[in-house]
């Protein structure tokens, strides 16, 4: 091998050690950037991101319409009230039914002289 060639190859040598050296670091890097923590961390911060961003709208549109909020809160409050709301109108319905259904009994007893 003369002077040039060695020259040449201990350049080309080199060369292929620093593209090595740059493949590694890349790689490592990806590593890093792909690591389940680092992802599940991004998407933690992200969704905060969102949520944060969602809140700010949502508050903004609720000082806009306060009505509509109002509307849905109540519409809210029924549906998970219900089930009582349901109870409690039943309790009185069967009520209201039994005091008529004496008002009835008295009225007829007090036509026919029954006393009471």
């Amino acid at each position: 091998m003369n002077g040039a060639a060695g020259v040449r190859e201990a350049r080309a040598r080199g060369e292929a050690d620093a593209a090595k050296a740059r493949l590694m670091g890349t790689v490592q890097e990806l590593k890093a950037r792909l690591a389940p923590a680092k992802l599940a961390s991004d998407a933690v911060q992200a969704a905060k991101d969102k949520s944060i961003v969602v809140a700010d709208g949502t508050v903004n549109r609720a000082r806009e319409k306060p009505a509509v909020v109002a509307g849905a809160a109540a519409a809210t409050a029924l549906v998970i009230a219900r089930k009582p709301l349901f109870s409690a109108l039943k309790n009185w319905r069967q009520k209201r039914k039994a005091r008529k259904a004496q008002d009835k009994i008295d009225r007829q007893q007090a036509v026919n002289g029954e006393g009471i």
